[in-house]
């Protein structure tokens, strides 16, 4: 296919499916993006320590919309790097005494990438690493993570594709065993 979009599964089968069980998608419909969270979690206390933000400040601008809830609630609640990233661009952002309604209608405007590189901080490893990503008990997936300034966004979304795509053909098969 030159579109690019994977057909929906069982579709060269019919509608539904190779036996008919009903499994699979009707035809014309995508399969879903599925949610894969940051490895790298920080608690609140983290983050003060690297924004010099104090947690009751990071608390309102997460109930002002500034910033995404945390992950959980109470005292095991954890924050990923994208709330660092934009608890740095608030901070850089009032410093130029912007208001918390310009503030939140500038955050609302960039991605992550964006702000990364507004900032201009390091999201890479500062020295070459491999990261071993497991997704079967026997199907490994190694992946170097360069050393650098600049992080390769589009190389780590097709890596989030390949780790998705793999866990939908893994599910298709253990359902057909």
């Amino acid at each position: 296919m030159a579109t690019g979009r994977r057909p929906a599964v069982g579709a060269e089968h019919g509608r539904n499916g190779a036996g008919g069980r009903g499994r699979s998608l009707p035809r014309g419909r995508t399969i879903p993006e599925v949610h894969i969270p940051d490895r790298h979690r920080y608690t609140i206390a983290e983050l003060e320590q690297h924004t010099a933000v104090p947690a009751r400040t990071i608390r309102y601008y997460i109930s002002q919309g500034l910033i995404a809830p945390a992950h959980g609630r109470g005292p095991s609640a954890t924050y990923d790097r994208d709330h660092l990233l934009r608890l740095q661009a608030i901070v850089r952002l009032k410093e130029t005494n912007a208001p918390l309604d310009d503030i939140k209608a500038t955050l609302a405007e960039l991605s992550d990438a964006d702000i990364a590189a507004m900032l201009e901080i390091e999201t890479a490893p500062p020295e070459d690493r491999w990261r071993r990503i497991e997704l079967h008990p026997d199907i490994e997936l190694h992946v170097r993570e360069r050393a650098g300034k600049r992080r390769d966004y589009d190389f780590e979304r097709l890596i989030d594709k390949l780790v998705r795509l793999t866990n939908l053909e893994l599910n298709d098969y253990r359902g057909s065993r």
